[in-house]
């Protein structure tokens, strides 16, 4: 995977320094290879992580013909079969690259292709032709896309730091800063003044002669759900069927592939599905590192349950030791993961795995937003309540008296009304800490979830729940906090749990799939019972790698207390400096004091890291510059 970048410039000629710093700014995403195309007003640059295919013919801003120009982010993991498709349909290839494969099938089938892909993904394709370009993203939203948009610049890019090269500055936005994260991904928003996110599953097209855009949406999940069998068997079998062509997909890589394992359900289930994929096909080890990582840290649960399972499976396993991050390293950090919020450990592991020699990592993301998180028990159990509701509503015109009054002894129920409950989004808009900012109006009126709710009407309550929960914001918000920490090291991450066919299936079964015998994602802890140990068949909570604390020690107040007194920090118009300042002398709210801080420092990483490009602009002539 890689990063890419767009601008149309829309009030002054183009200016390549701005591409290539955009460029820069994404090396981390990209480490082997970057180029550009400038096509009138627009600069199309990529950075390449090279995974398919490494020679030079992979590289991009690519063209077959002349016409079609493509910036790839992603992986289509079935570019094998479409790739074969295309030439009997007398399609030339010239690399073996899954990139090229998506250039084709546009070609050919337009963007009725992308319905095709089973993949993760953002790219752009510029038609010289039609003098147009339009960009798109995945369906589950795991490859971002942020837009920025003001009167001198039309702008994309895989970052949000990349936007610090079209006029040397970011702004936070005065409506939106201080929202909920994941309020903010559920309506496409950004705490950043201009920007937007690309809503998943969409597409956008902008014609370069009058700068008209105009987004469309391509993937429809609740379309396109599977038959699910009714009985529990049935589906432990079809389930683990597809996760493991799922994860024998995502092993097709010509770099060192490996994974890490935390001894929880989700990882331990891909990491299974390896070996007995390696063994199967006799894969070649040296390609395929199964030696896993195993992140140590305080408060660990499953420790001991991944390293049984490693042992099980006769690999050598590497458990690295976290060590709490000292609050001088976060500027550096929330720079890079483009989120507040500590997650420090994610960033170290991939870090790890980078040491290690890896550029792929097949991860075990993504089951409990299909199968059941556990905090999500109450409303996977709303339709059981509202099955009661209605036949209590039934029994009452029908039925006689001795009938009711079973009914009522049965459920345990006196002479009050139930009704059925209805399913509704509220979003959370309240300010996190109000008093500390001079905000605007947030406006919320544009869910990602508005788009799907008239057809949600004939869906049962849980799948309308997890529907909401997995493709409308929430899960966005996690999935692109993965990408950031394992592509600031250079690190790819593929999800066999967020395959087209396996979360489409997972979003389909019911609960009483998913929730069975007192324990939770029972459909996937069935499918493994046989491969893992008994304490983590049968474990009894979730773990996971968590967001770090910090310490207010005497250290971090006093970088706390640096922070709130540079003039700089007081001179950001969202925030209301005096009342901040009083409460830090009175040693109150510090962690909402700790959260503005670090809002602060990574808007000065951002500039810390375009203060350090060093743009030789005769790389010009080196690059992959092509004018019309």
């Amino acid at each position: 995977m890689c990063g890419i970048n767009g601008i149309i410039f829309k009030t002054s000629k183009s200016d390549v320094s701005k591409i290539l710093k955009m460029n820069a700014l994404l090396d981390h995403r990209g480490p082997d290879d970057s180029g550009f195309i400038n096509h009138k007003n627009l600069l199309l640059g990529h950075t390449r992580l090279s995974i398919i295919d490494t020679s030079n013919l992979g590289s991009q801003p690519m063209s077959v013909d002349g016409r079609y120009w493509i910036i790839y982010n992603g992986e289509i993991y079935n570019y094998k079969t479409l790739r074969e498709e295309l030439i009997l349909k007398k399609y030339k290839f010239y690399s073996n690259s899954d990139t090229e494969v998506v250039l084709n099938a546009y070609k050919e089938w337009g963007v009725d292709s992308f319905q095709k892909f089973n993949g993760e993904w953002s790219f752009a394709i510029l038609d010289k032709k039609n003098n147009e370009v339009i960009v798109c993203r995945d369906g589950i939203g795991y490859k971002p896309c942020y837009i920025y948009d003001n009167n001198n610049f039309f702008a994309f890019s895989s970052e949000i730091k990349a936007f610090y090269a079209l006029e040397n500055k970011i702004q936070f936005d005065n409506n939106n800063f201080g929202i909920n994260s994941i309020t903010l991904n559920n309506c496409s928003k950004t705490i950043f003044k201009n920007v937007n996110q690309l809503t998943q599953g969409r597409y956008l097209k902008i014609n370069l002669n009058n700068l008209e855009k105009k987004i469309f949406r391509w993937d429809y999940p609740l379309k396109n759900l599977p038959k699910i069998n009714s009985g529990f068997r049935e589906n432990v079998s079809d389930y683990f069927d597809l996760l493991y062509e799922s994860t024998k997909l995502r092993l097709n890589s010509d770099v060192k592939t490996g994974t890490s394992l935390s001894g929880g359900l989700d990882s331990s289930s891909i990491f299974t599905l390896m070996n007995l994929i390696q063994k199967k096909e006799n894969l070649i080890e040296d390609d395929l590192d199964l030696n896993p990582i195993i992140m140590d840290y305080e408060g660990m649960k499953t420790k001991e349950d991944a390293v049984q399972l490693s042992q099980k499976f006769k690999r050598n396993y590497q458990i690295v030791d976290f060590k709490k991050m000292t609050a001088d390293k976060t500027m550096d950090l929330v720079s890079s993961l483009e989120v507040v919020e500590e997650y420090f450990m994610q960033f170290e592991l991939y870090k790890k795995q980078k040491e290690k020699g890896i550029k792929v990592s097949l991860d075990g993301h993504g089951a409990d937003e299909f199968l059941g998180y556990p905090n999500w028990i109450p409303e996977l159990s709303v339709d059981i309540y509202n099955s009661i509701a209605n036949n209590f509503k039934t029994i009452n015109k029908f039925g006689k008296t001795q009938n009711i009054n079973k009914f009522k002894r049965l459920f345990g129920l006196g002479e009050q009304e139930i009704t059925s409950i209805s399913f509704k989004s509220v979003p959370d808009l309240n300010y996190g800490f109000k008093s500390y900012l001079n905000t605007g109006n947030f406006d919320g009126s544009y869910q990602i979830i508005n788009d799907d709710l008239e057809n949600l009407e004939n869906f049962p309550y849980e799948l309308c729940f997890t529907y909401l929960m997995s493709y409308c914001g929430w899960f966005q918000f996690f999935l692109n906090k993965w990408d950031r920490a394992s592509m600031s090291n250079s690190v790819e991450v593929r999800m066999p749990f967020l395959d087209n066919n396996v979360r489409l299936f997972g979003l389909a079964l019911s609960s009483s799939n998913k929730l069975k015998n007192g324990f939770t994602k029972s459909v996937l802890r069935e499918a493994f019972k046989k491969y893992f140990p008994n304490t983590m068949y049968t474990q009894q909570f979730k773990q996971g790698l968590n967001i770090q604390n910090i310490d207010y020690d005497e250290n971090t107040m006093n970088l706390i207390a640096e922070i709130i007194n540079q003039t700089k920090f007081k001179e950001i118009n969202v925030f209301n400096f005096k009342h901040i300042n009083d409460d830090f002398i009175n040693n109150q709210n510090l962690d909402k004091i700790w959260l503005l801080c670090k809002y602060y420092l990574m808007i000065e990483g951002f500039k810390k890291r375009y203060n350090s490009i060093n743009i030789n602009l005769k790389a010009e002539e080196k690059s992959n510059l092509l004018n019309s």
